[in-house]
């Protein structure tokens, strides 16, 4: 099998587990988190082909952290290797200038510590669709059977040489390929299915681009709003969906306010009593383009990984969690 193991360089403040474990995606196919190699493997695709994509902590400077990258698979040829690293760029975050949202943390009473523990990136799928798909798994359920139905999904892609059990993500052709069938008894994604074989074909059908999302968001002239209603359109994608979509593409000034918000702001804002969606926007207004990854964060602190992290870097000052906030979940929008 082909290999070439290359570096890539990522702007401090930033730590590689904070950032493989910001998110639940590293949970989901195709990517995995390796605690014993402090490792974030990534299975990754070009055509029909499948590559293995590994990264771990190299050197640290001042001003920058030394990403090793190893690619394995088959002919690492036109430009894989190119395109592999600017796709880690992407999935963690790295092409995003975050300074503003730095500055607020350290005025913030808990968010103070991201920057000392290099936490404050989020990981995500390059692919929109595949964002999307696995975002309408995780609508109203909890996150371990969403993990399921994402990893069961994860399946039908192509596998990496050697390795048959390392399925880089399908396209939306491969998962209409399986047939609804298949979706709904293999993969037991439930009423999803037919929202999820929708996209497949709007997409295939090109009568929906999820590539246009990120070219949209990148376009300081475009609205979140219009972001939001080409969210919106998919069917199965809510208003909160919709947010929690846009953050991947680097929008954040619109809440995803579900019941995991709630429970969340009532624990750390209002002193146990459950919060209107008017006074959990009031909390965040302050925060402006940055109130949903401020919201966020507020929250991941209060995860076991988060708390584990802080205790390796023996730092302090965050209200101590009681345990049930561990990992994101998507639940009922409200």
């Amino acid at each position: 099998m082909n290999a070439e193991v290359v570096t890539l360089s990522a702007p401090r403040p930033f730590s590689l587990k904070a950032t493989a474990l910001s998110h639940g995606w590293h949970e989901c196919a195709p990517m995995s988190w390796s605690e014993g190699g402090s490792c974030l493997q990534i299975i990754e695709r070009e055509g029909d082909r499948a590559f293995r994509v590994s990264v771990t902590e190299g050197r640290k400077s001042a001003r920058a952290v030394s990403l090793n990258v190893r690619i394995e698979g088959g002919p690492l040829t036109d430009g894989v290797v190119a395109r592999s690293l600017e796709n880690l760029r992407i999935a963690m975050g790295l092409d995003q200038d975050l300074g503003e949202f730095f500055a607020i943390c350290r005025e913030h009473p808990t968010l103070r510590v991201l920057e000392r523990i290099g936490a404050g990136r989020s990981i995500r799928s390059v692919s929109m669709a595949e964002n999307v798909v696995k975002t309408i798994c995780g609508s109203n359920v909890n996150w371990t059977q969403a993990v399921k139905m994402i990893n069961r999904l994860g399946q039908l892609g192509p596998s990496v040489p050697h390795f048959r059990s390392l399925n880089a993500w399908p396209t939306p052709r491969e998962i209409l390929r399986a047939g609804e069938k298949y979706v709904i008894e293999v993969c037991r994604v439930g009423y999803r299915a037919e929202a999820i074989l929708k996209f497949c074909e709007d997409v295939v059908e090109k009568r929906f681009d999820p590539d246009e999302l990120d070219v949209m968001a990148r376009d300081p002239n475009v609205t979140t709003e219009e972001i939001s209603s080409r969210l919106k359109s998919i069917r199965g994608v809510g208003p909160t969906s919709a947010n929690y979509l846009l953050s991947f593409l680097g929008r954040h000034d619109r809440l995803a306010i579900d019941t995991s918000t709630v429970a969340h702001v009532a624990r750390t804002h209002t002193n146990g009593r459950m919060p209107t969606i008017k006074k959990i926007e009031k909390i965040y207004a302050k925060y402006g383009p940055w109130k949903n990854k401020v919201w966020w964060f507020e929250h991941w602190l209060n995860w076991g990984t988060a708390r584990r992290i802080l205790e390796e870097s023996r730092l302090s000052g965050v209200p101590r969690s009681n345990g049930r906030a561990r990992r994101p979940r998507r639940v009922q929008p409200v």
